[in-house]
């Protein structure tokens, strides 16, 4: 086993030069400032998005939280298949309108089966504020792609 391989390369290209840098101008302490920081965001973000209708918010932990959005006619607790696939659908389209709208940027994550929302804070930039508007830039958005969808769904006869 070569150790060399499980640290900070310090040859070629001097890769480690970065990690360096970094903790000499931050330190140990402005690190764990700084994580702290996202992980009391993370928290934040998820408080609000348990306090928001038309979100359901599922895990938080260190500085990720889950959610997705749910339309108000929805019971997302029914378990009914067809409920889920349409949750599904929307809230993958709704992650490409986020996306796309650069009004934030939140990946997804796959949690028992449901398709959820996932932001995850690492800049030292975000705010207070930037957490507090993403609930309502979400369920914004979220309305906008649940009526999308529906005027493309088939009509019953």
């Amino acid at each position: 086993m070569n150790y060399l391989d499980f640290g900070p390369q310090n040859s070629r290209g001097f890769r480690a030069l970065k990690v360096w840098l970094a903790l000499r101008q931050a330190g140990r302490q402005g690190y764990a400032r700084m994580i702290g920081d996202d992980i009391r965001l993370s928290r934040r973000l998820h408080a609000r998005v348990q306090r928001t209708p038309g979100l359901q918010a599922f895990t938080q932990s260190l500085t990720i939280c889950t959610f997705r959005y749910v339309p108000s006619d929805f019971d997302p607790e029914s378990g009914d298949e067809a409920t889920e696939g349409y949750l599904n659908a929307l809230n993958e389209a709704l992650l490409e309108r986020i996306q796309s709208s650069g009004e934030a940027f939140v990946s997804n994550a796959v949690v028992g089966g449901r398709y959820l929302l996932r932001p995850c804070i690492v800049n030292f930039n975000t705010s207070e504020a930037d957490v507090d508007a993403l609930p309502d830039v979400v369920v914004r958005l979220g309305e906008e792609v649940d009526g999308s969808l529906r005027s493309r769904a088939p009509q019953p006869a």
